[in-house]
C-alpha cells in the first residue's frame, strides 16, 4: 500500500452502502469520460443519479448479494470516497467495479482496494476477469493482479432515428425470426449456449435476468433448441446476447435494438460489444453505430468465443 492510501480508513461494504458507492460509480464515470473526450456535459445532477439508481438498482443488489464475493469501500474522514466489488460465478471472479472520487485520485487508493478484493493469485480452478475503462497505462494496475487484456470492449452509440431509416432501407438482410421465449425456456438455454462463450457458468444470473428481463430468440428450424439469446431490459438496456456461431449473433442483437427503437423510441441508443464479435460490428457500423467508449476485457485465462457474445448493459458483468 502506499503512503498516501494509509491516511485513509477501509471497510468491508455491505446492503446499506450500495446508494452511497452508485455516487461514488457516477462522479468516477463522469470524469472519465470527460478525460477520455467522449463527454463534455456537466456533472450528472442529484436527480439524474436517483433515477439511475432506480433502473440500476436491481442488478447492482443482486451482483453485491452473491456468495464469495468482496465489497470493499475506502473512507476519508468518515465519508466513502472509493470502493471496489468482486462478484464470483463458479469457476469465475470478476471485478465489476474500482471507483475513486476524482478528488482522491492519485492517492494509492484503487491500489489498496484491490489488494483488499484479490487477497490471492488466479488460479485454473477460479479464473479472474475484468472489464477496464481509460487509456492504455492505467491497465498496468490490473496486470498486477494476474489478467491481462484478451479483447477490446467497445461501447457503441447511435441516433435510434438514424439506425431506423437505415434499418428501413435495408434490402439484402434475410435475417431469420426473432422469438421471445418464457422465462424458464429462456433461463435453460442460457445454461447450453453460455458456458462455451465465456468459459464459466452462470445459472444464477440468468434465472435473474429471466425475472426482470425478456430474451429473444433465433432457433433452430425445428424449434428444439436456440441459434441466439439476447436479453432486452424494459428500460432500453440490450445484452448479455450469446450465439453458437460469430454470424448467429447478429440478427438476434438487431432485434434487440429493433424492439427498444419501436417500443422506447429513445433520442439514442448503445450496447457493448467485443472487438472479436467482427460480423455484429460490421453490421452495427453500417447501421450507423460508432465507437462511444472505448475499454478492455482483461483476464487470467483465455476467453473462447467472445466473437459470438454481445456483452451486458449496463456493464457490471461481461
Amino acid at each position: 500500500m502506499t503512503a498516501a492510501a494509509t491516511a485513509f480508513a477501509f471497510r468491508e461494504g455491505g446492503p446499506a452502502d450500495l446508494r452511497a458507492t452508485f455516487g461514488i460509480s457516477a462522479a468516477a464515470v463522469h470524469h472519465t469520460s470527460v478525460r477520455l473526450g467522449v463527454s463534455d456535459s456537466p456533472p450528472p445532477t442529484a436527480a439524474q443519479v436517483d433515477a439511475e439508481w432506480r433502473n440500476q438498482r436491481e442488478l447492482i443488489e443482486f451482483v453485491a448479494a452473491r456468495p464469495g464475493g468482496d465489497y470493499w469501500i475506502c473512507e476519508d474522514r468518515d465519508a466513502p470516497v472509493g470502493y471496489a466489488r468482486v462478484c464470483r460465478f463458479a469457476e469465475m471472479e470478476q471485478l465489476t467495479e474500482l471507483m475513486v472520487l476524482p478528488s482522491h485520485h492519485g492517492r494509492g487508493i484503487g491500489r489498496a482496494l484491490l489488494d483488499r478484493c484479490f487477497t490471492t493469485d488466479p488460479t485454473p480452478d477460479l479464473a479472474r476477469l475484468v472489464l477496464a475503462a481509460g487509456a492504455p497505462g492505467d491497465l498496468t494496475l490490473y496486470t498486477r493482479f494476474g489478467v491481462m487484456p484478451v479483447t477490446g470492449h467497445w461501447h457503441l452509440r447511435a441516433s435510434a432515428s438514424d439506425y431506423a431509416e437505415r434499418r428501413a432501407r435495408e434490402v439484402d438482410a434475410a435475417d431469420p425470426d426473432v422469438h421471445a421465449l418464457a422465462a424458464d425456456r429462456a433461463a435453460a438455454e442460457w445454461r447450453a449456449l453460455e458456458p462455451p462463450a465465456v468459459g464459466h457458468r452462470r445459472g444464477d444470473l440468468h434465472d435473474f435476468l429471466a425475472r426482470t428481463r425478456t430474451c429473444l430468440a433465433t432457433m433452430e428450424p425445428d424449434g428444439s433448441r436456440a441459434r441466439a439469446l439476447c436479453w432486452v431490459g424494459s428500460g432500453g438496456d440490450v445484452g448479455p446476447a450469446v450465439a453458437a456461431t460469430p454470424a448467429d449473433l447478429v440478427p438476434v442483437v438487431l432485434g434487440a435494438l429493433d424492439r427498444v427503437a419501436r417500443t422506447l423510441e429513445p433520442p439514442a441508443f448503445g450496447v457493448y460489444c467485443a472487438t472479436d464479435a467482427w460480423w455484429l460490428l460490421r453490421r452495427l457500423r453500417g447501421l450507423g453505430f460508432r465507437v462511444h467508449w472505448p475499454g478492455w476485457v482483461m483476464s487470467s485465462i483465455p476467453l473462447p468465443g467472445l466473437d459470438r457474445y454481445l456483452p451486458m448493459r449496463p456493464p457490471h458483468l461481461i
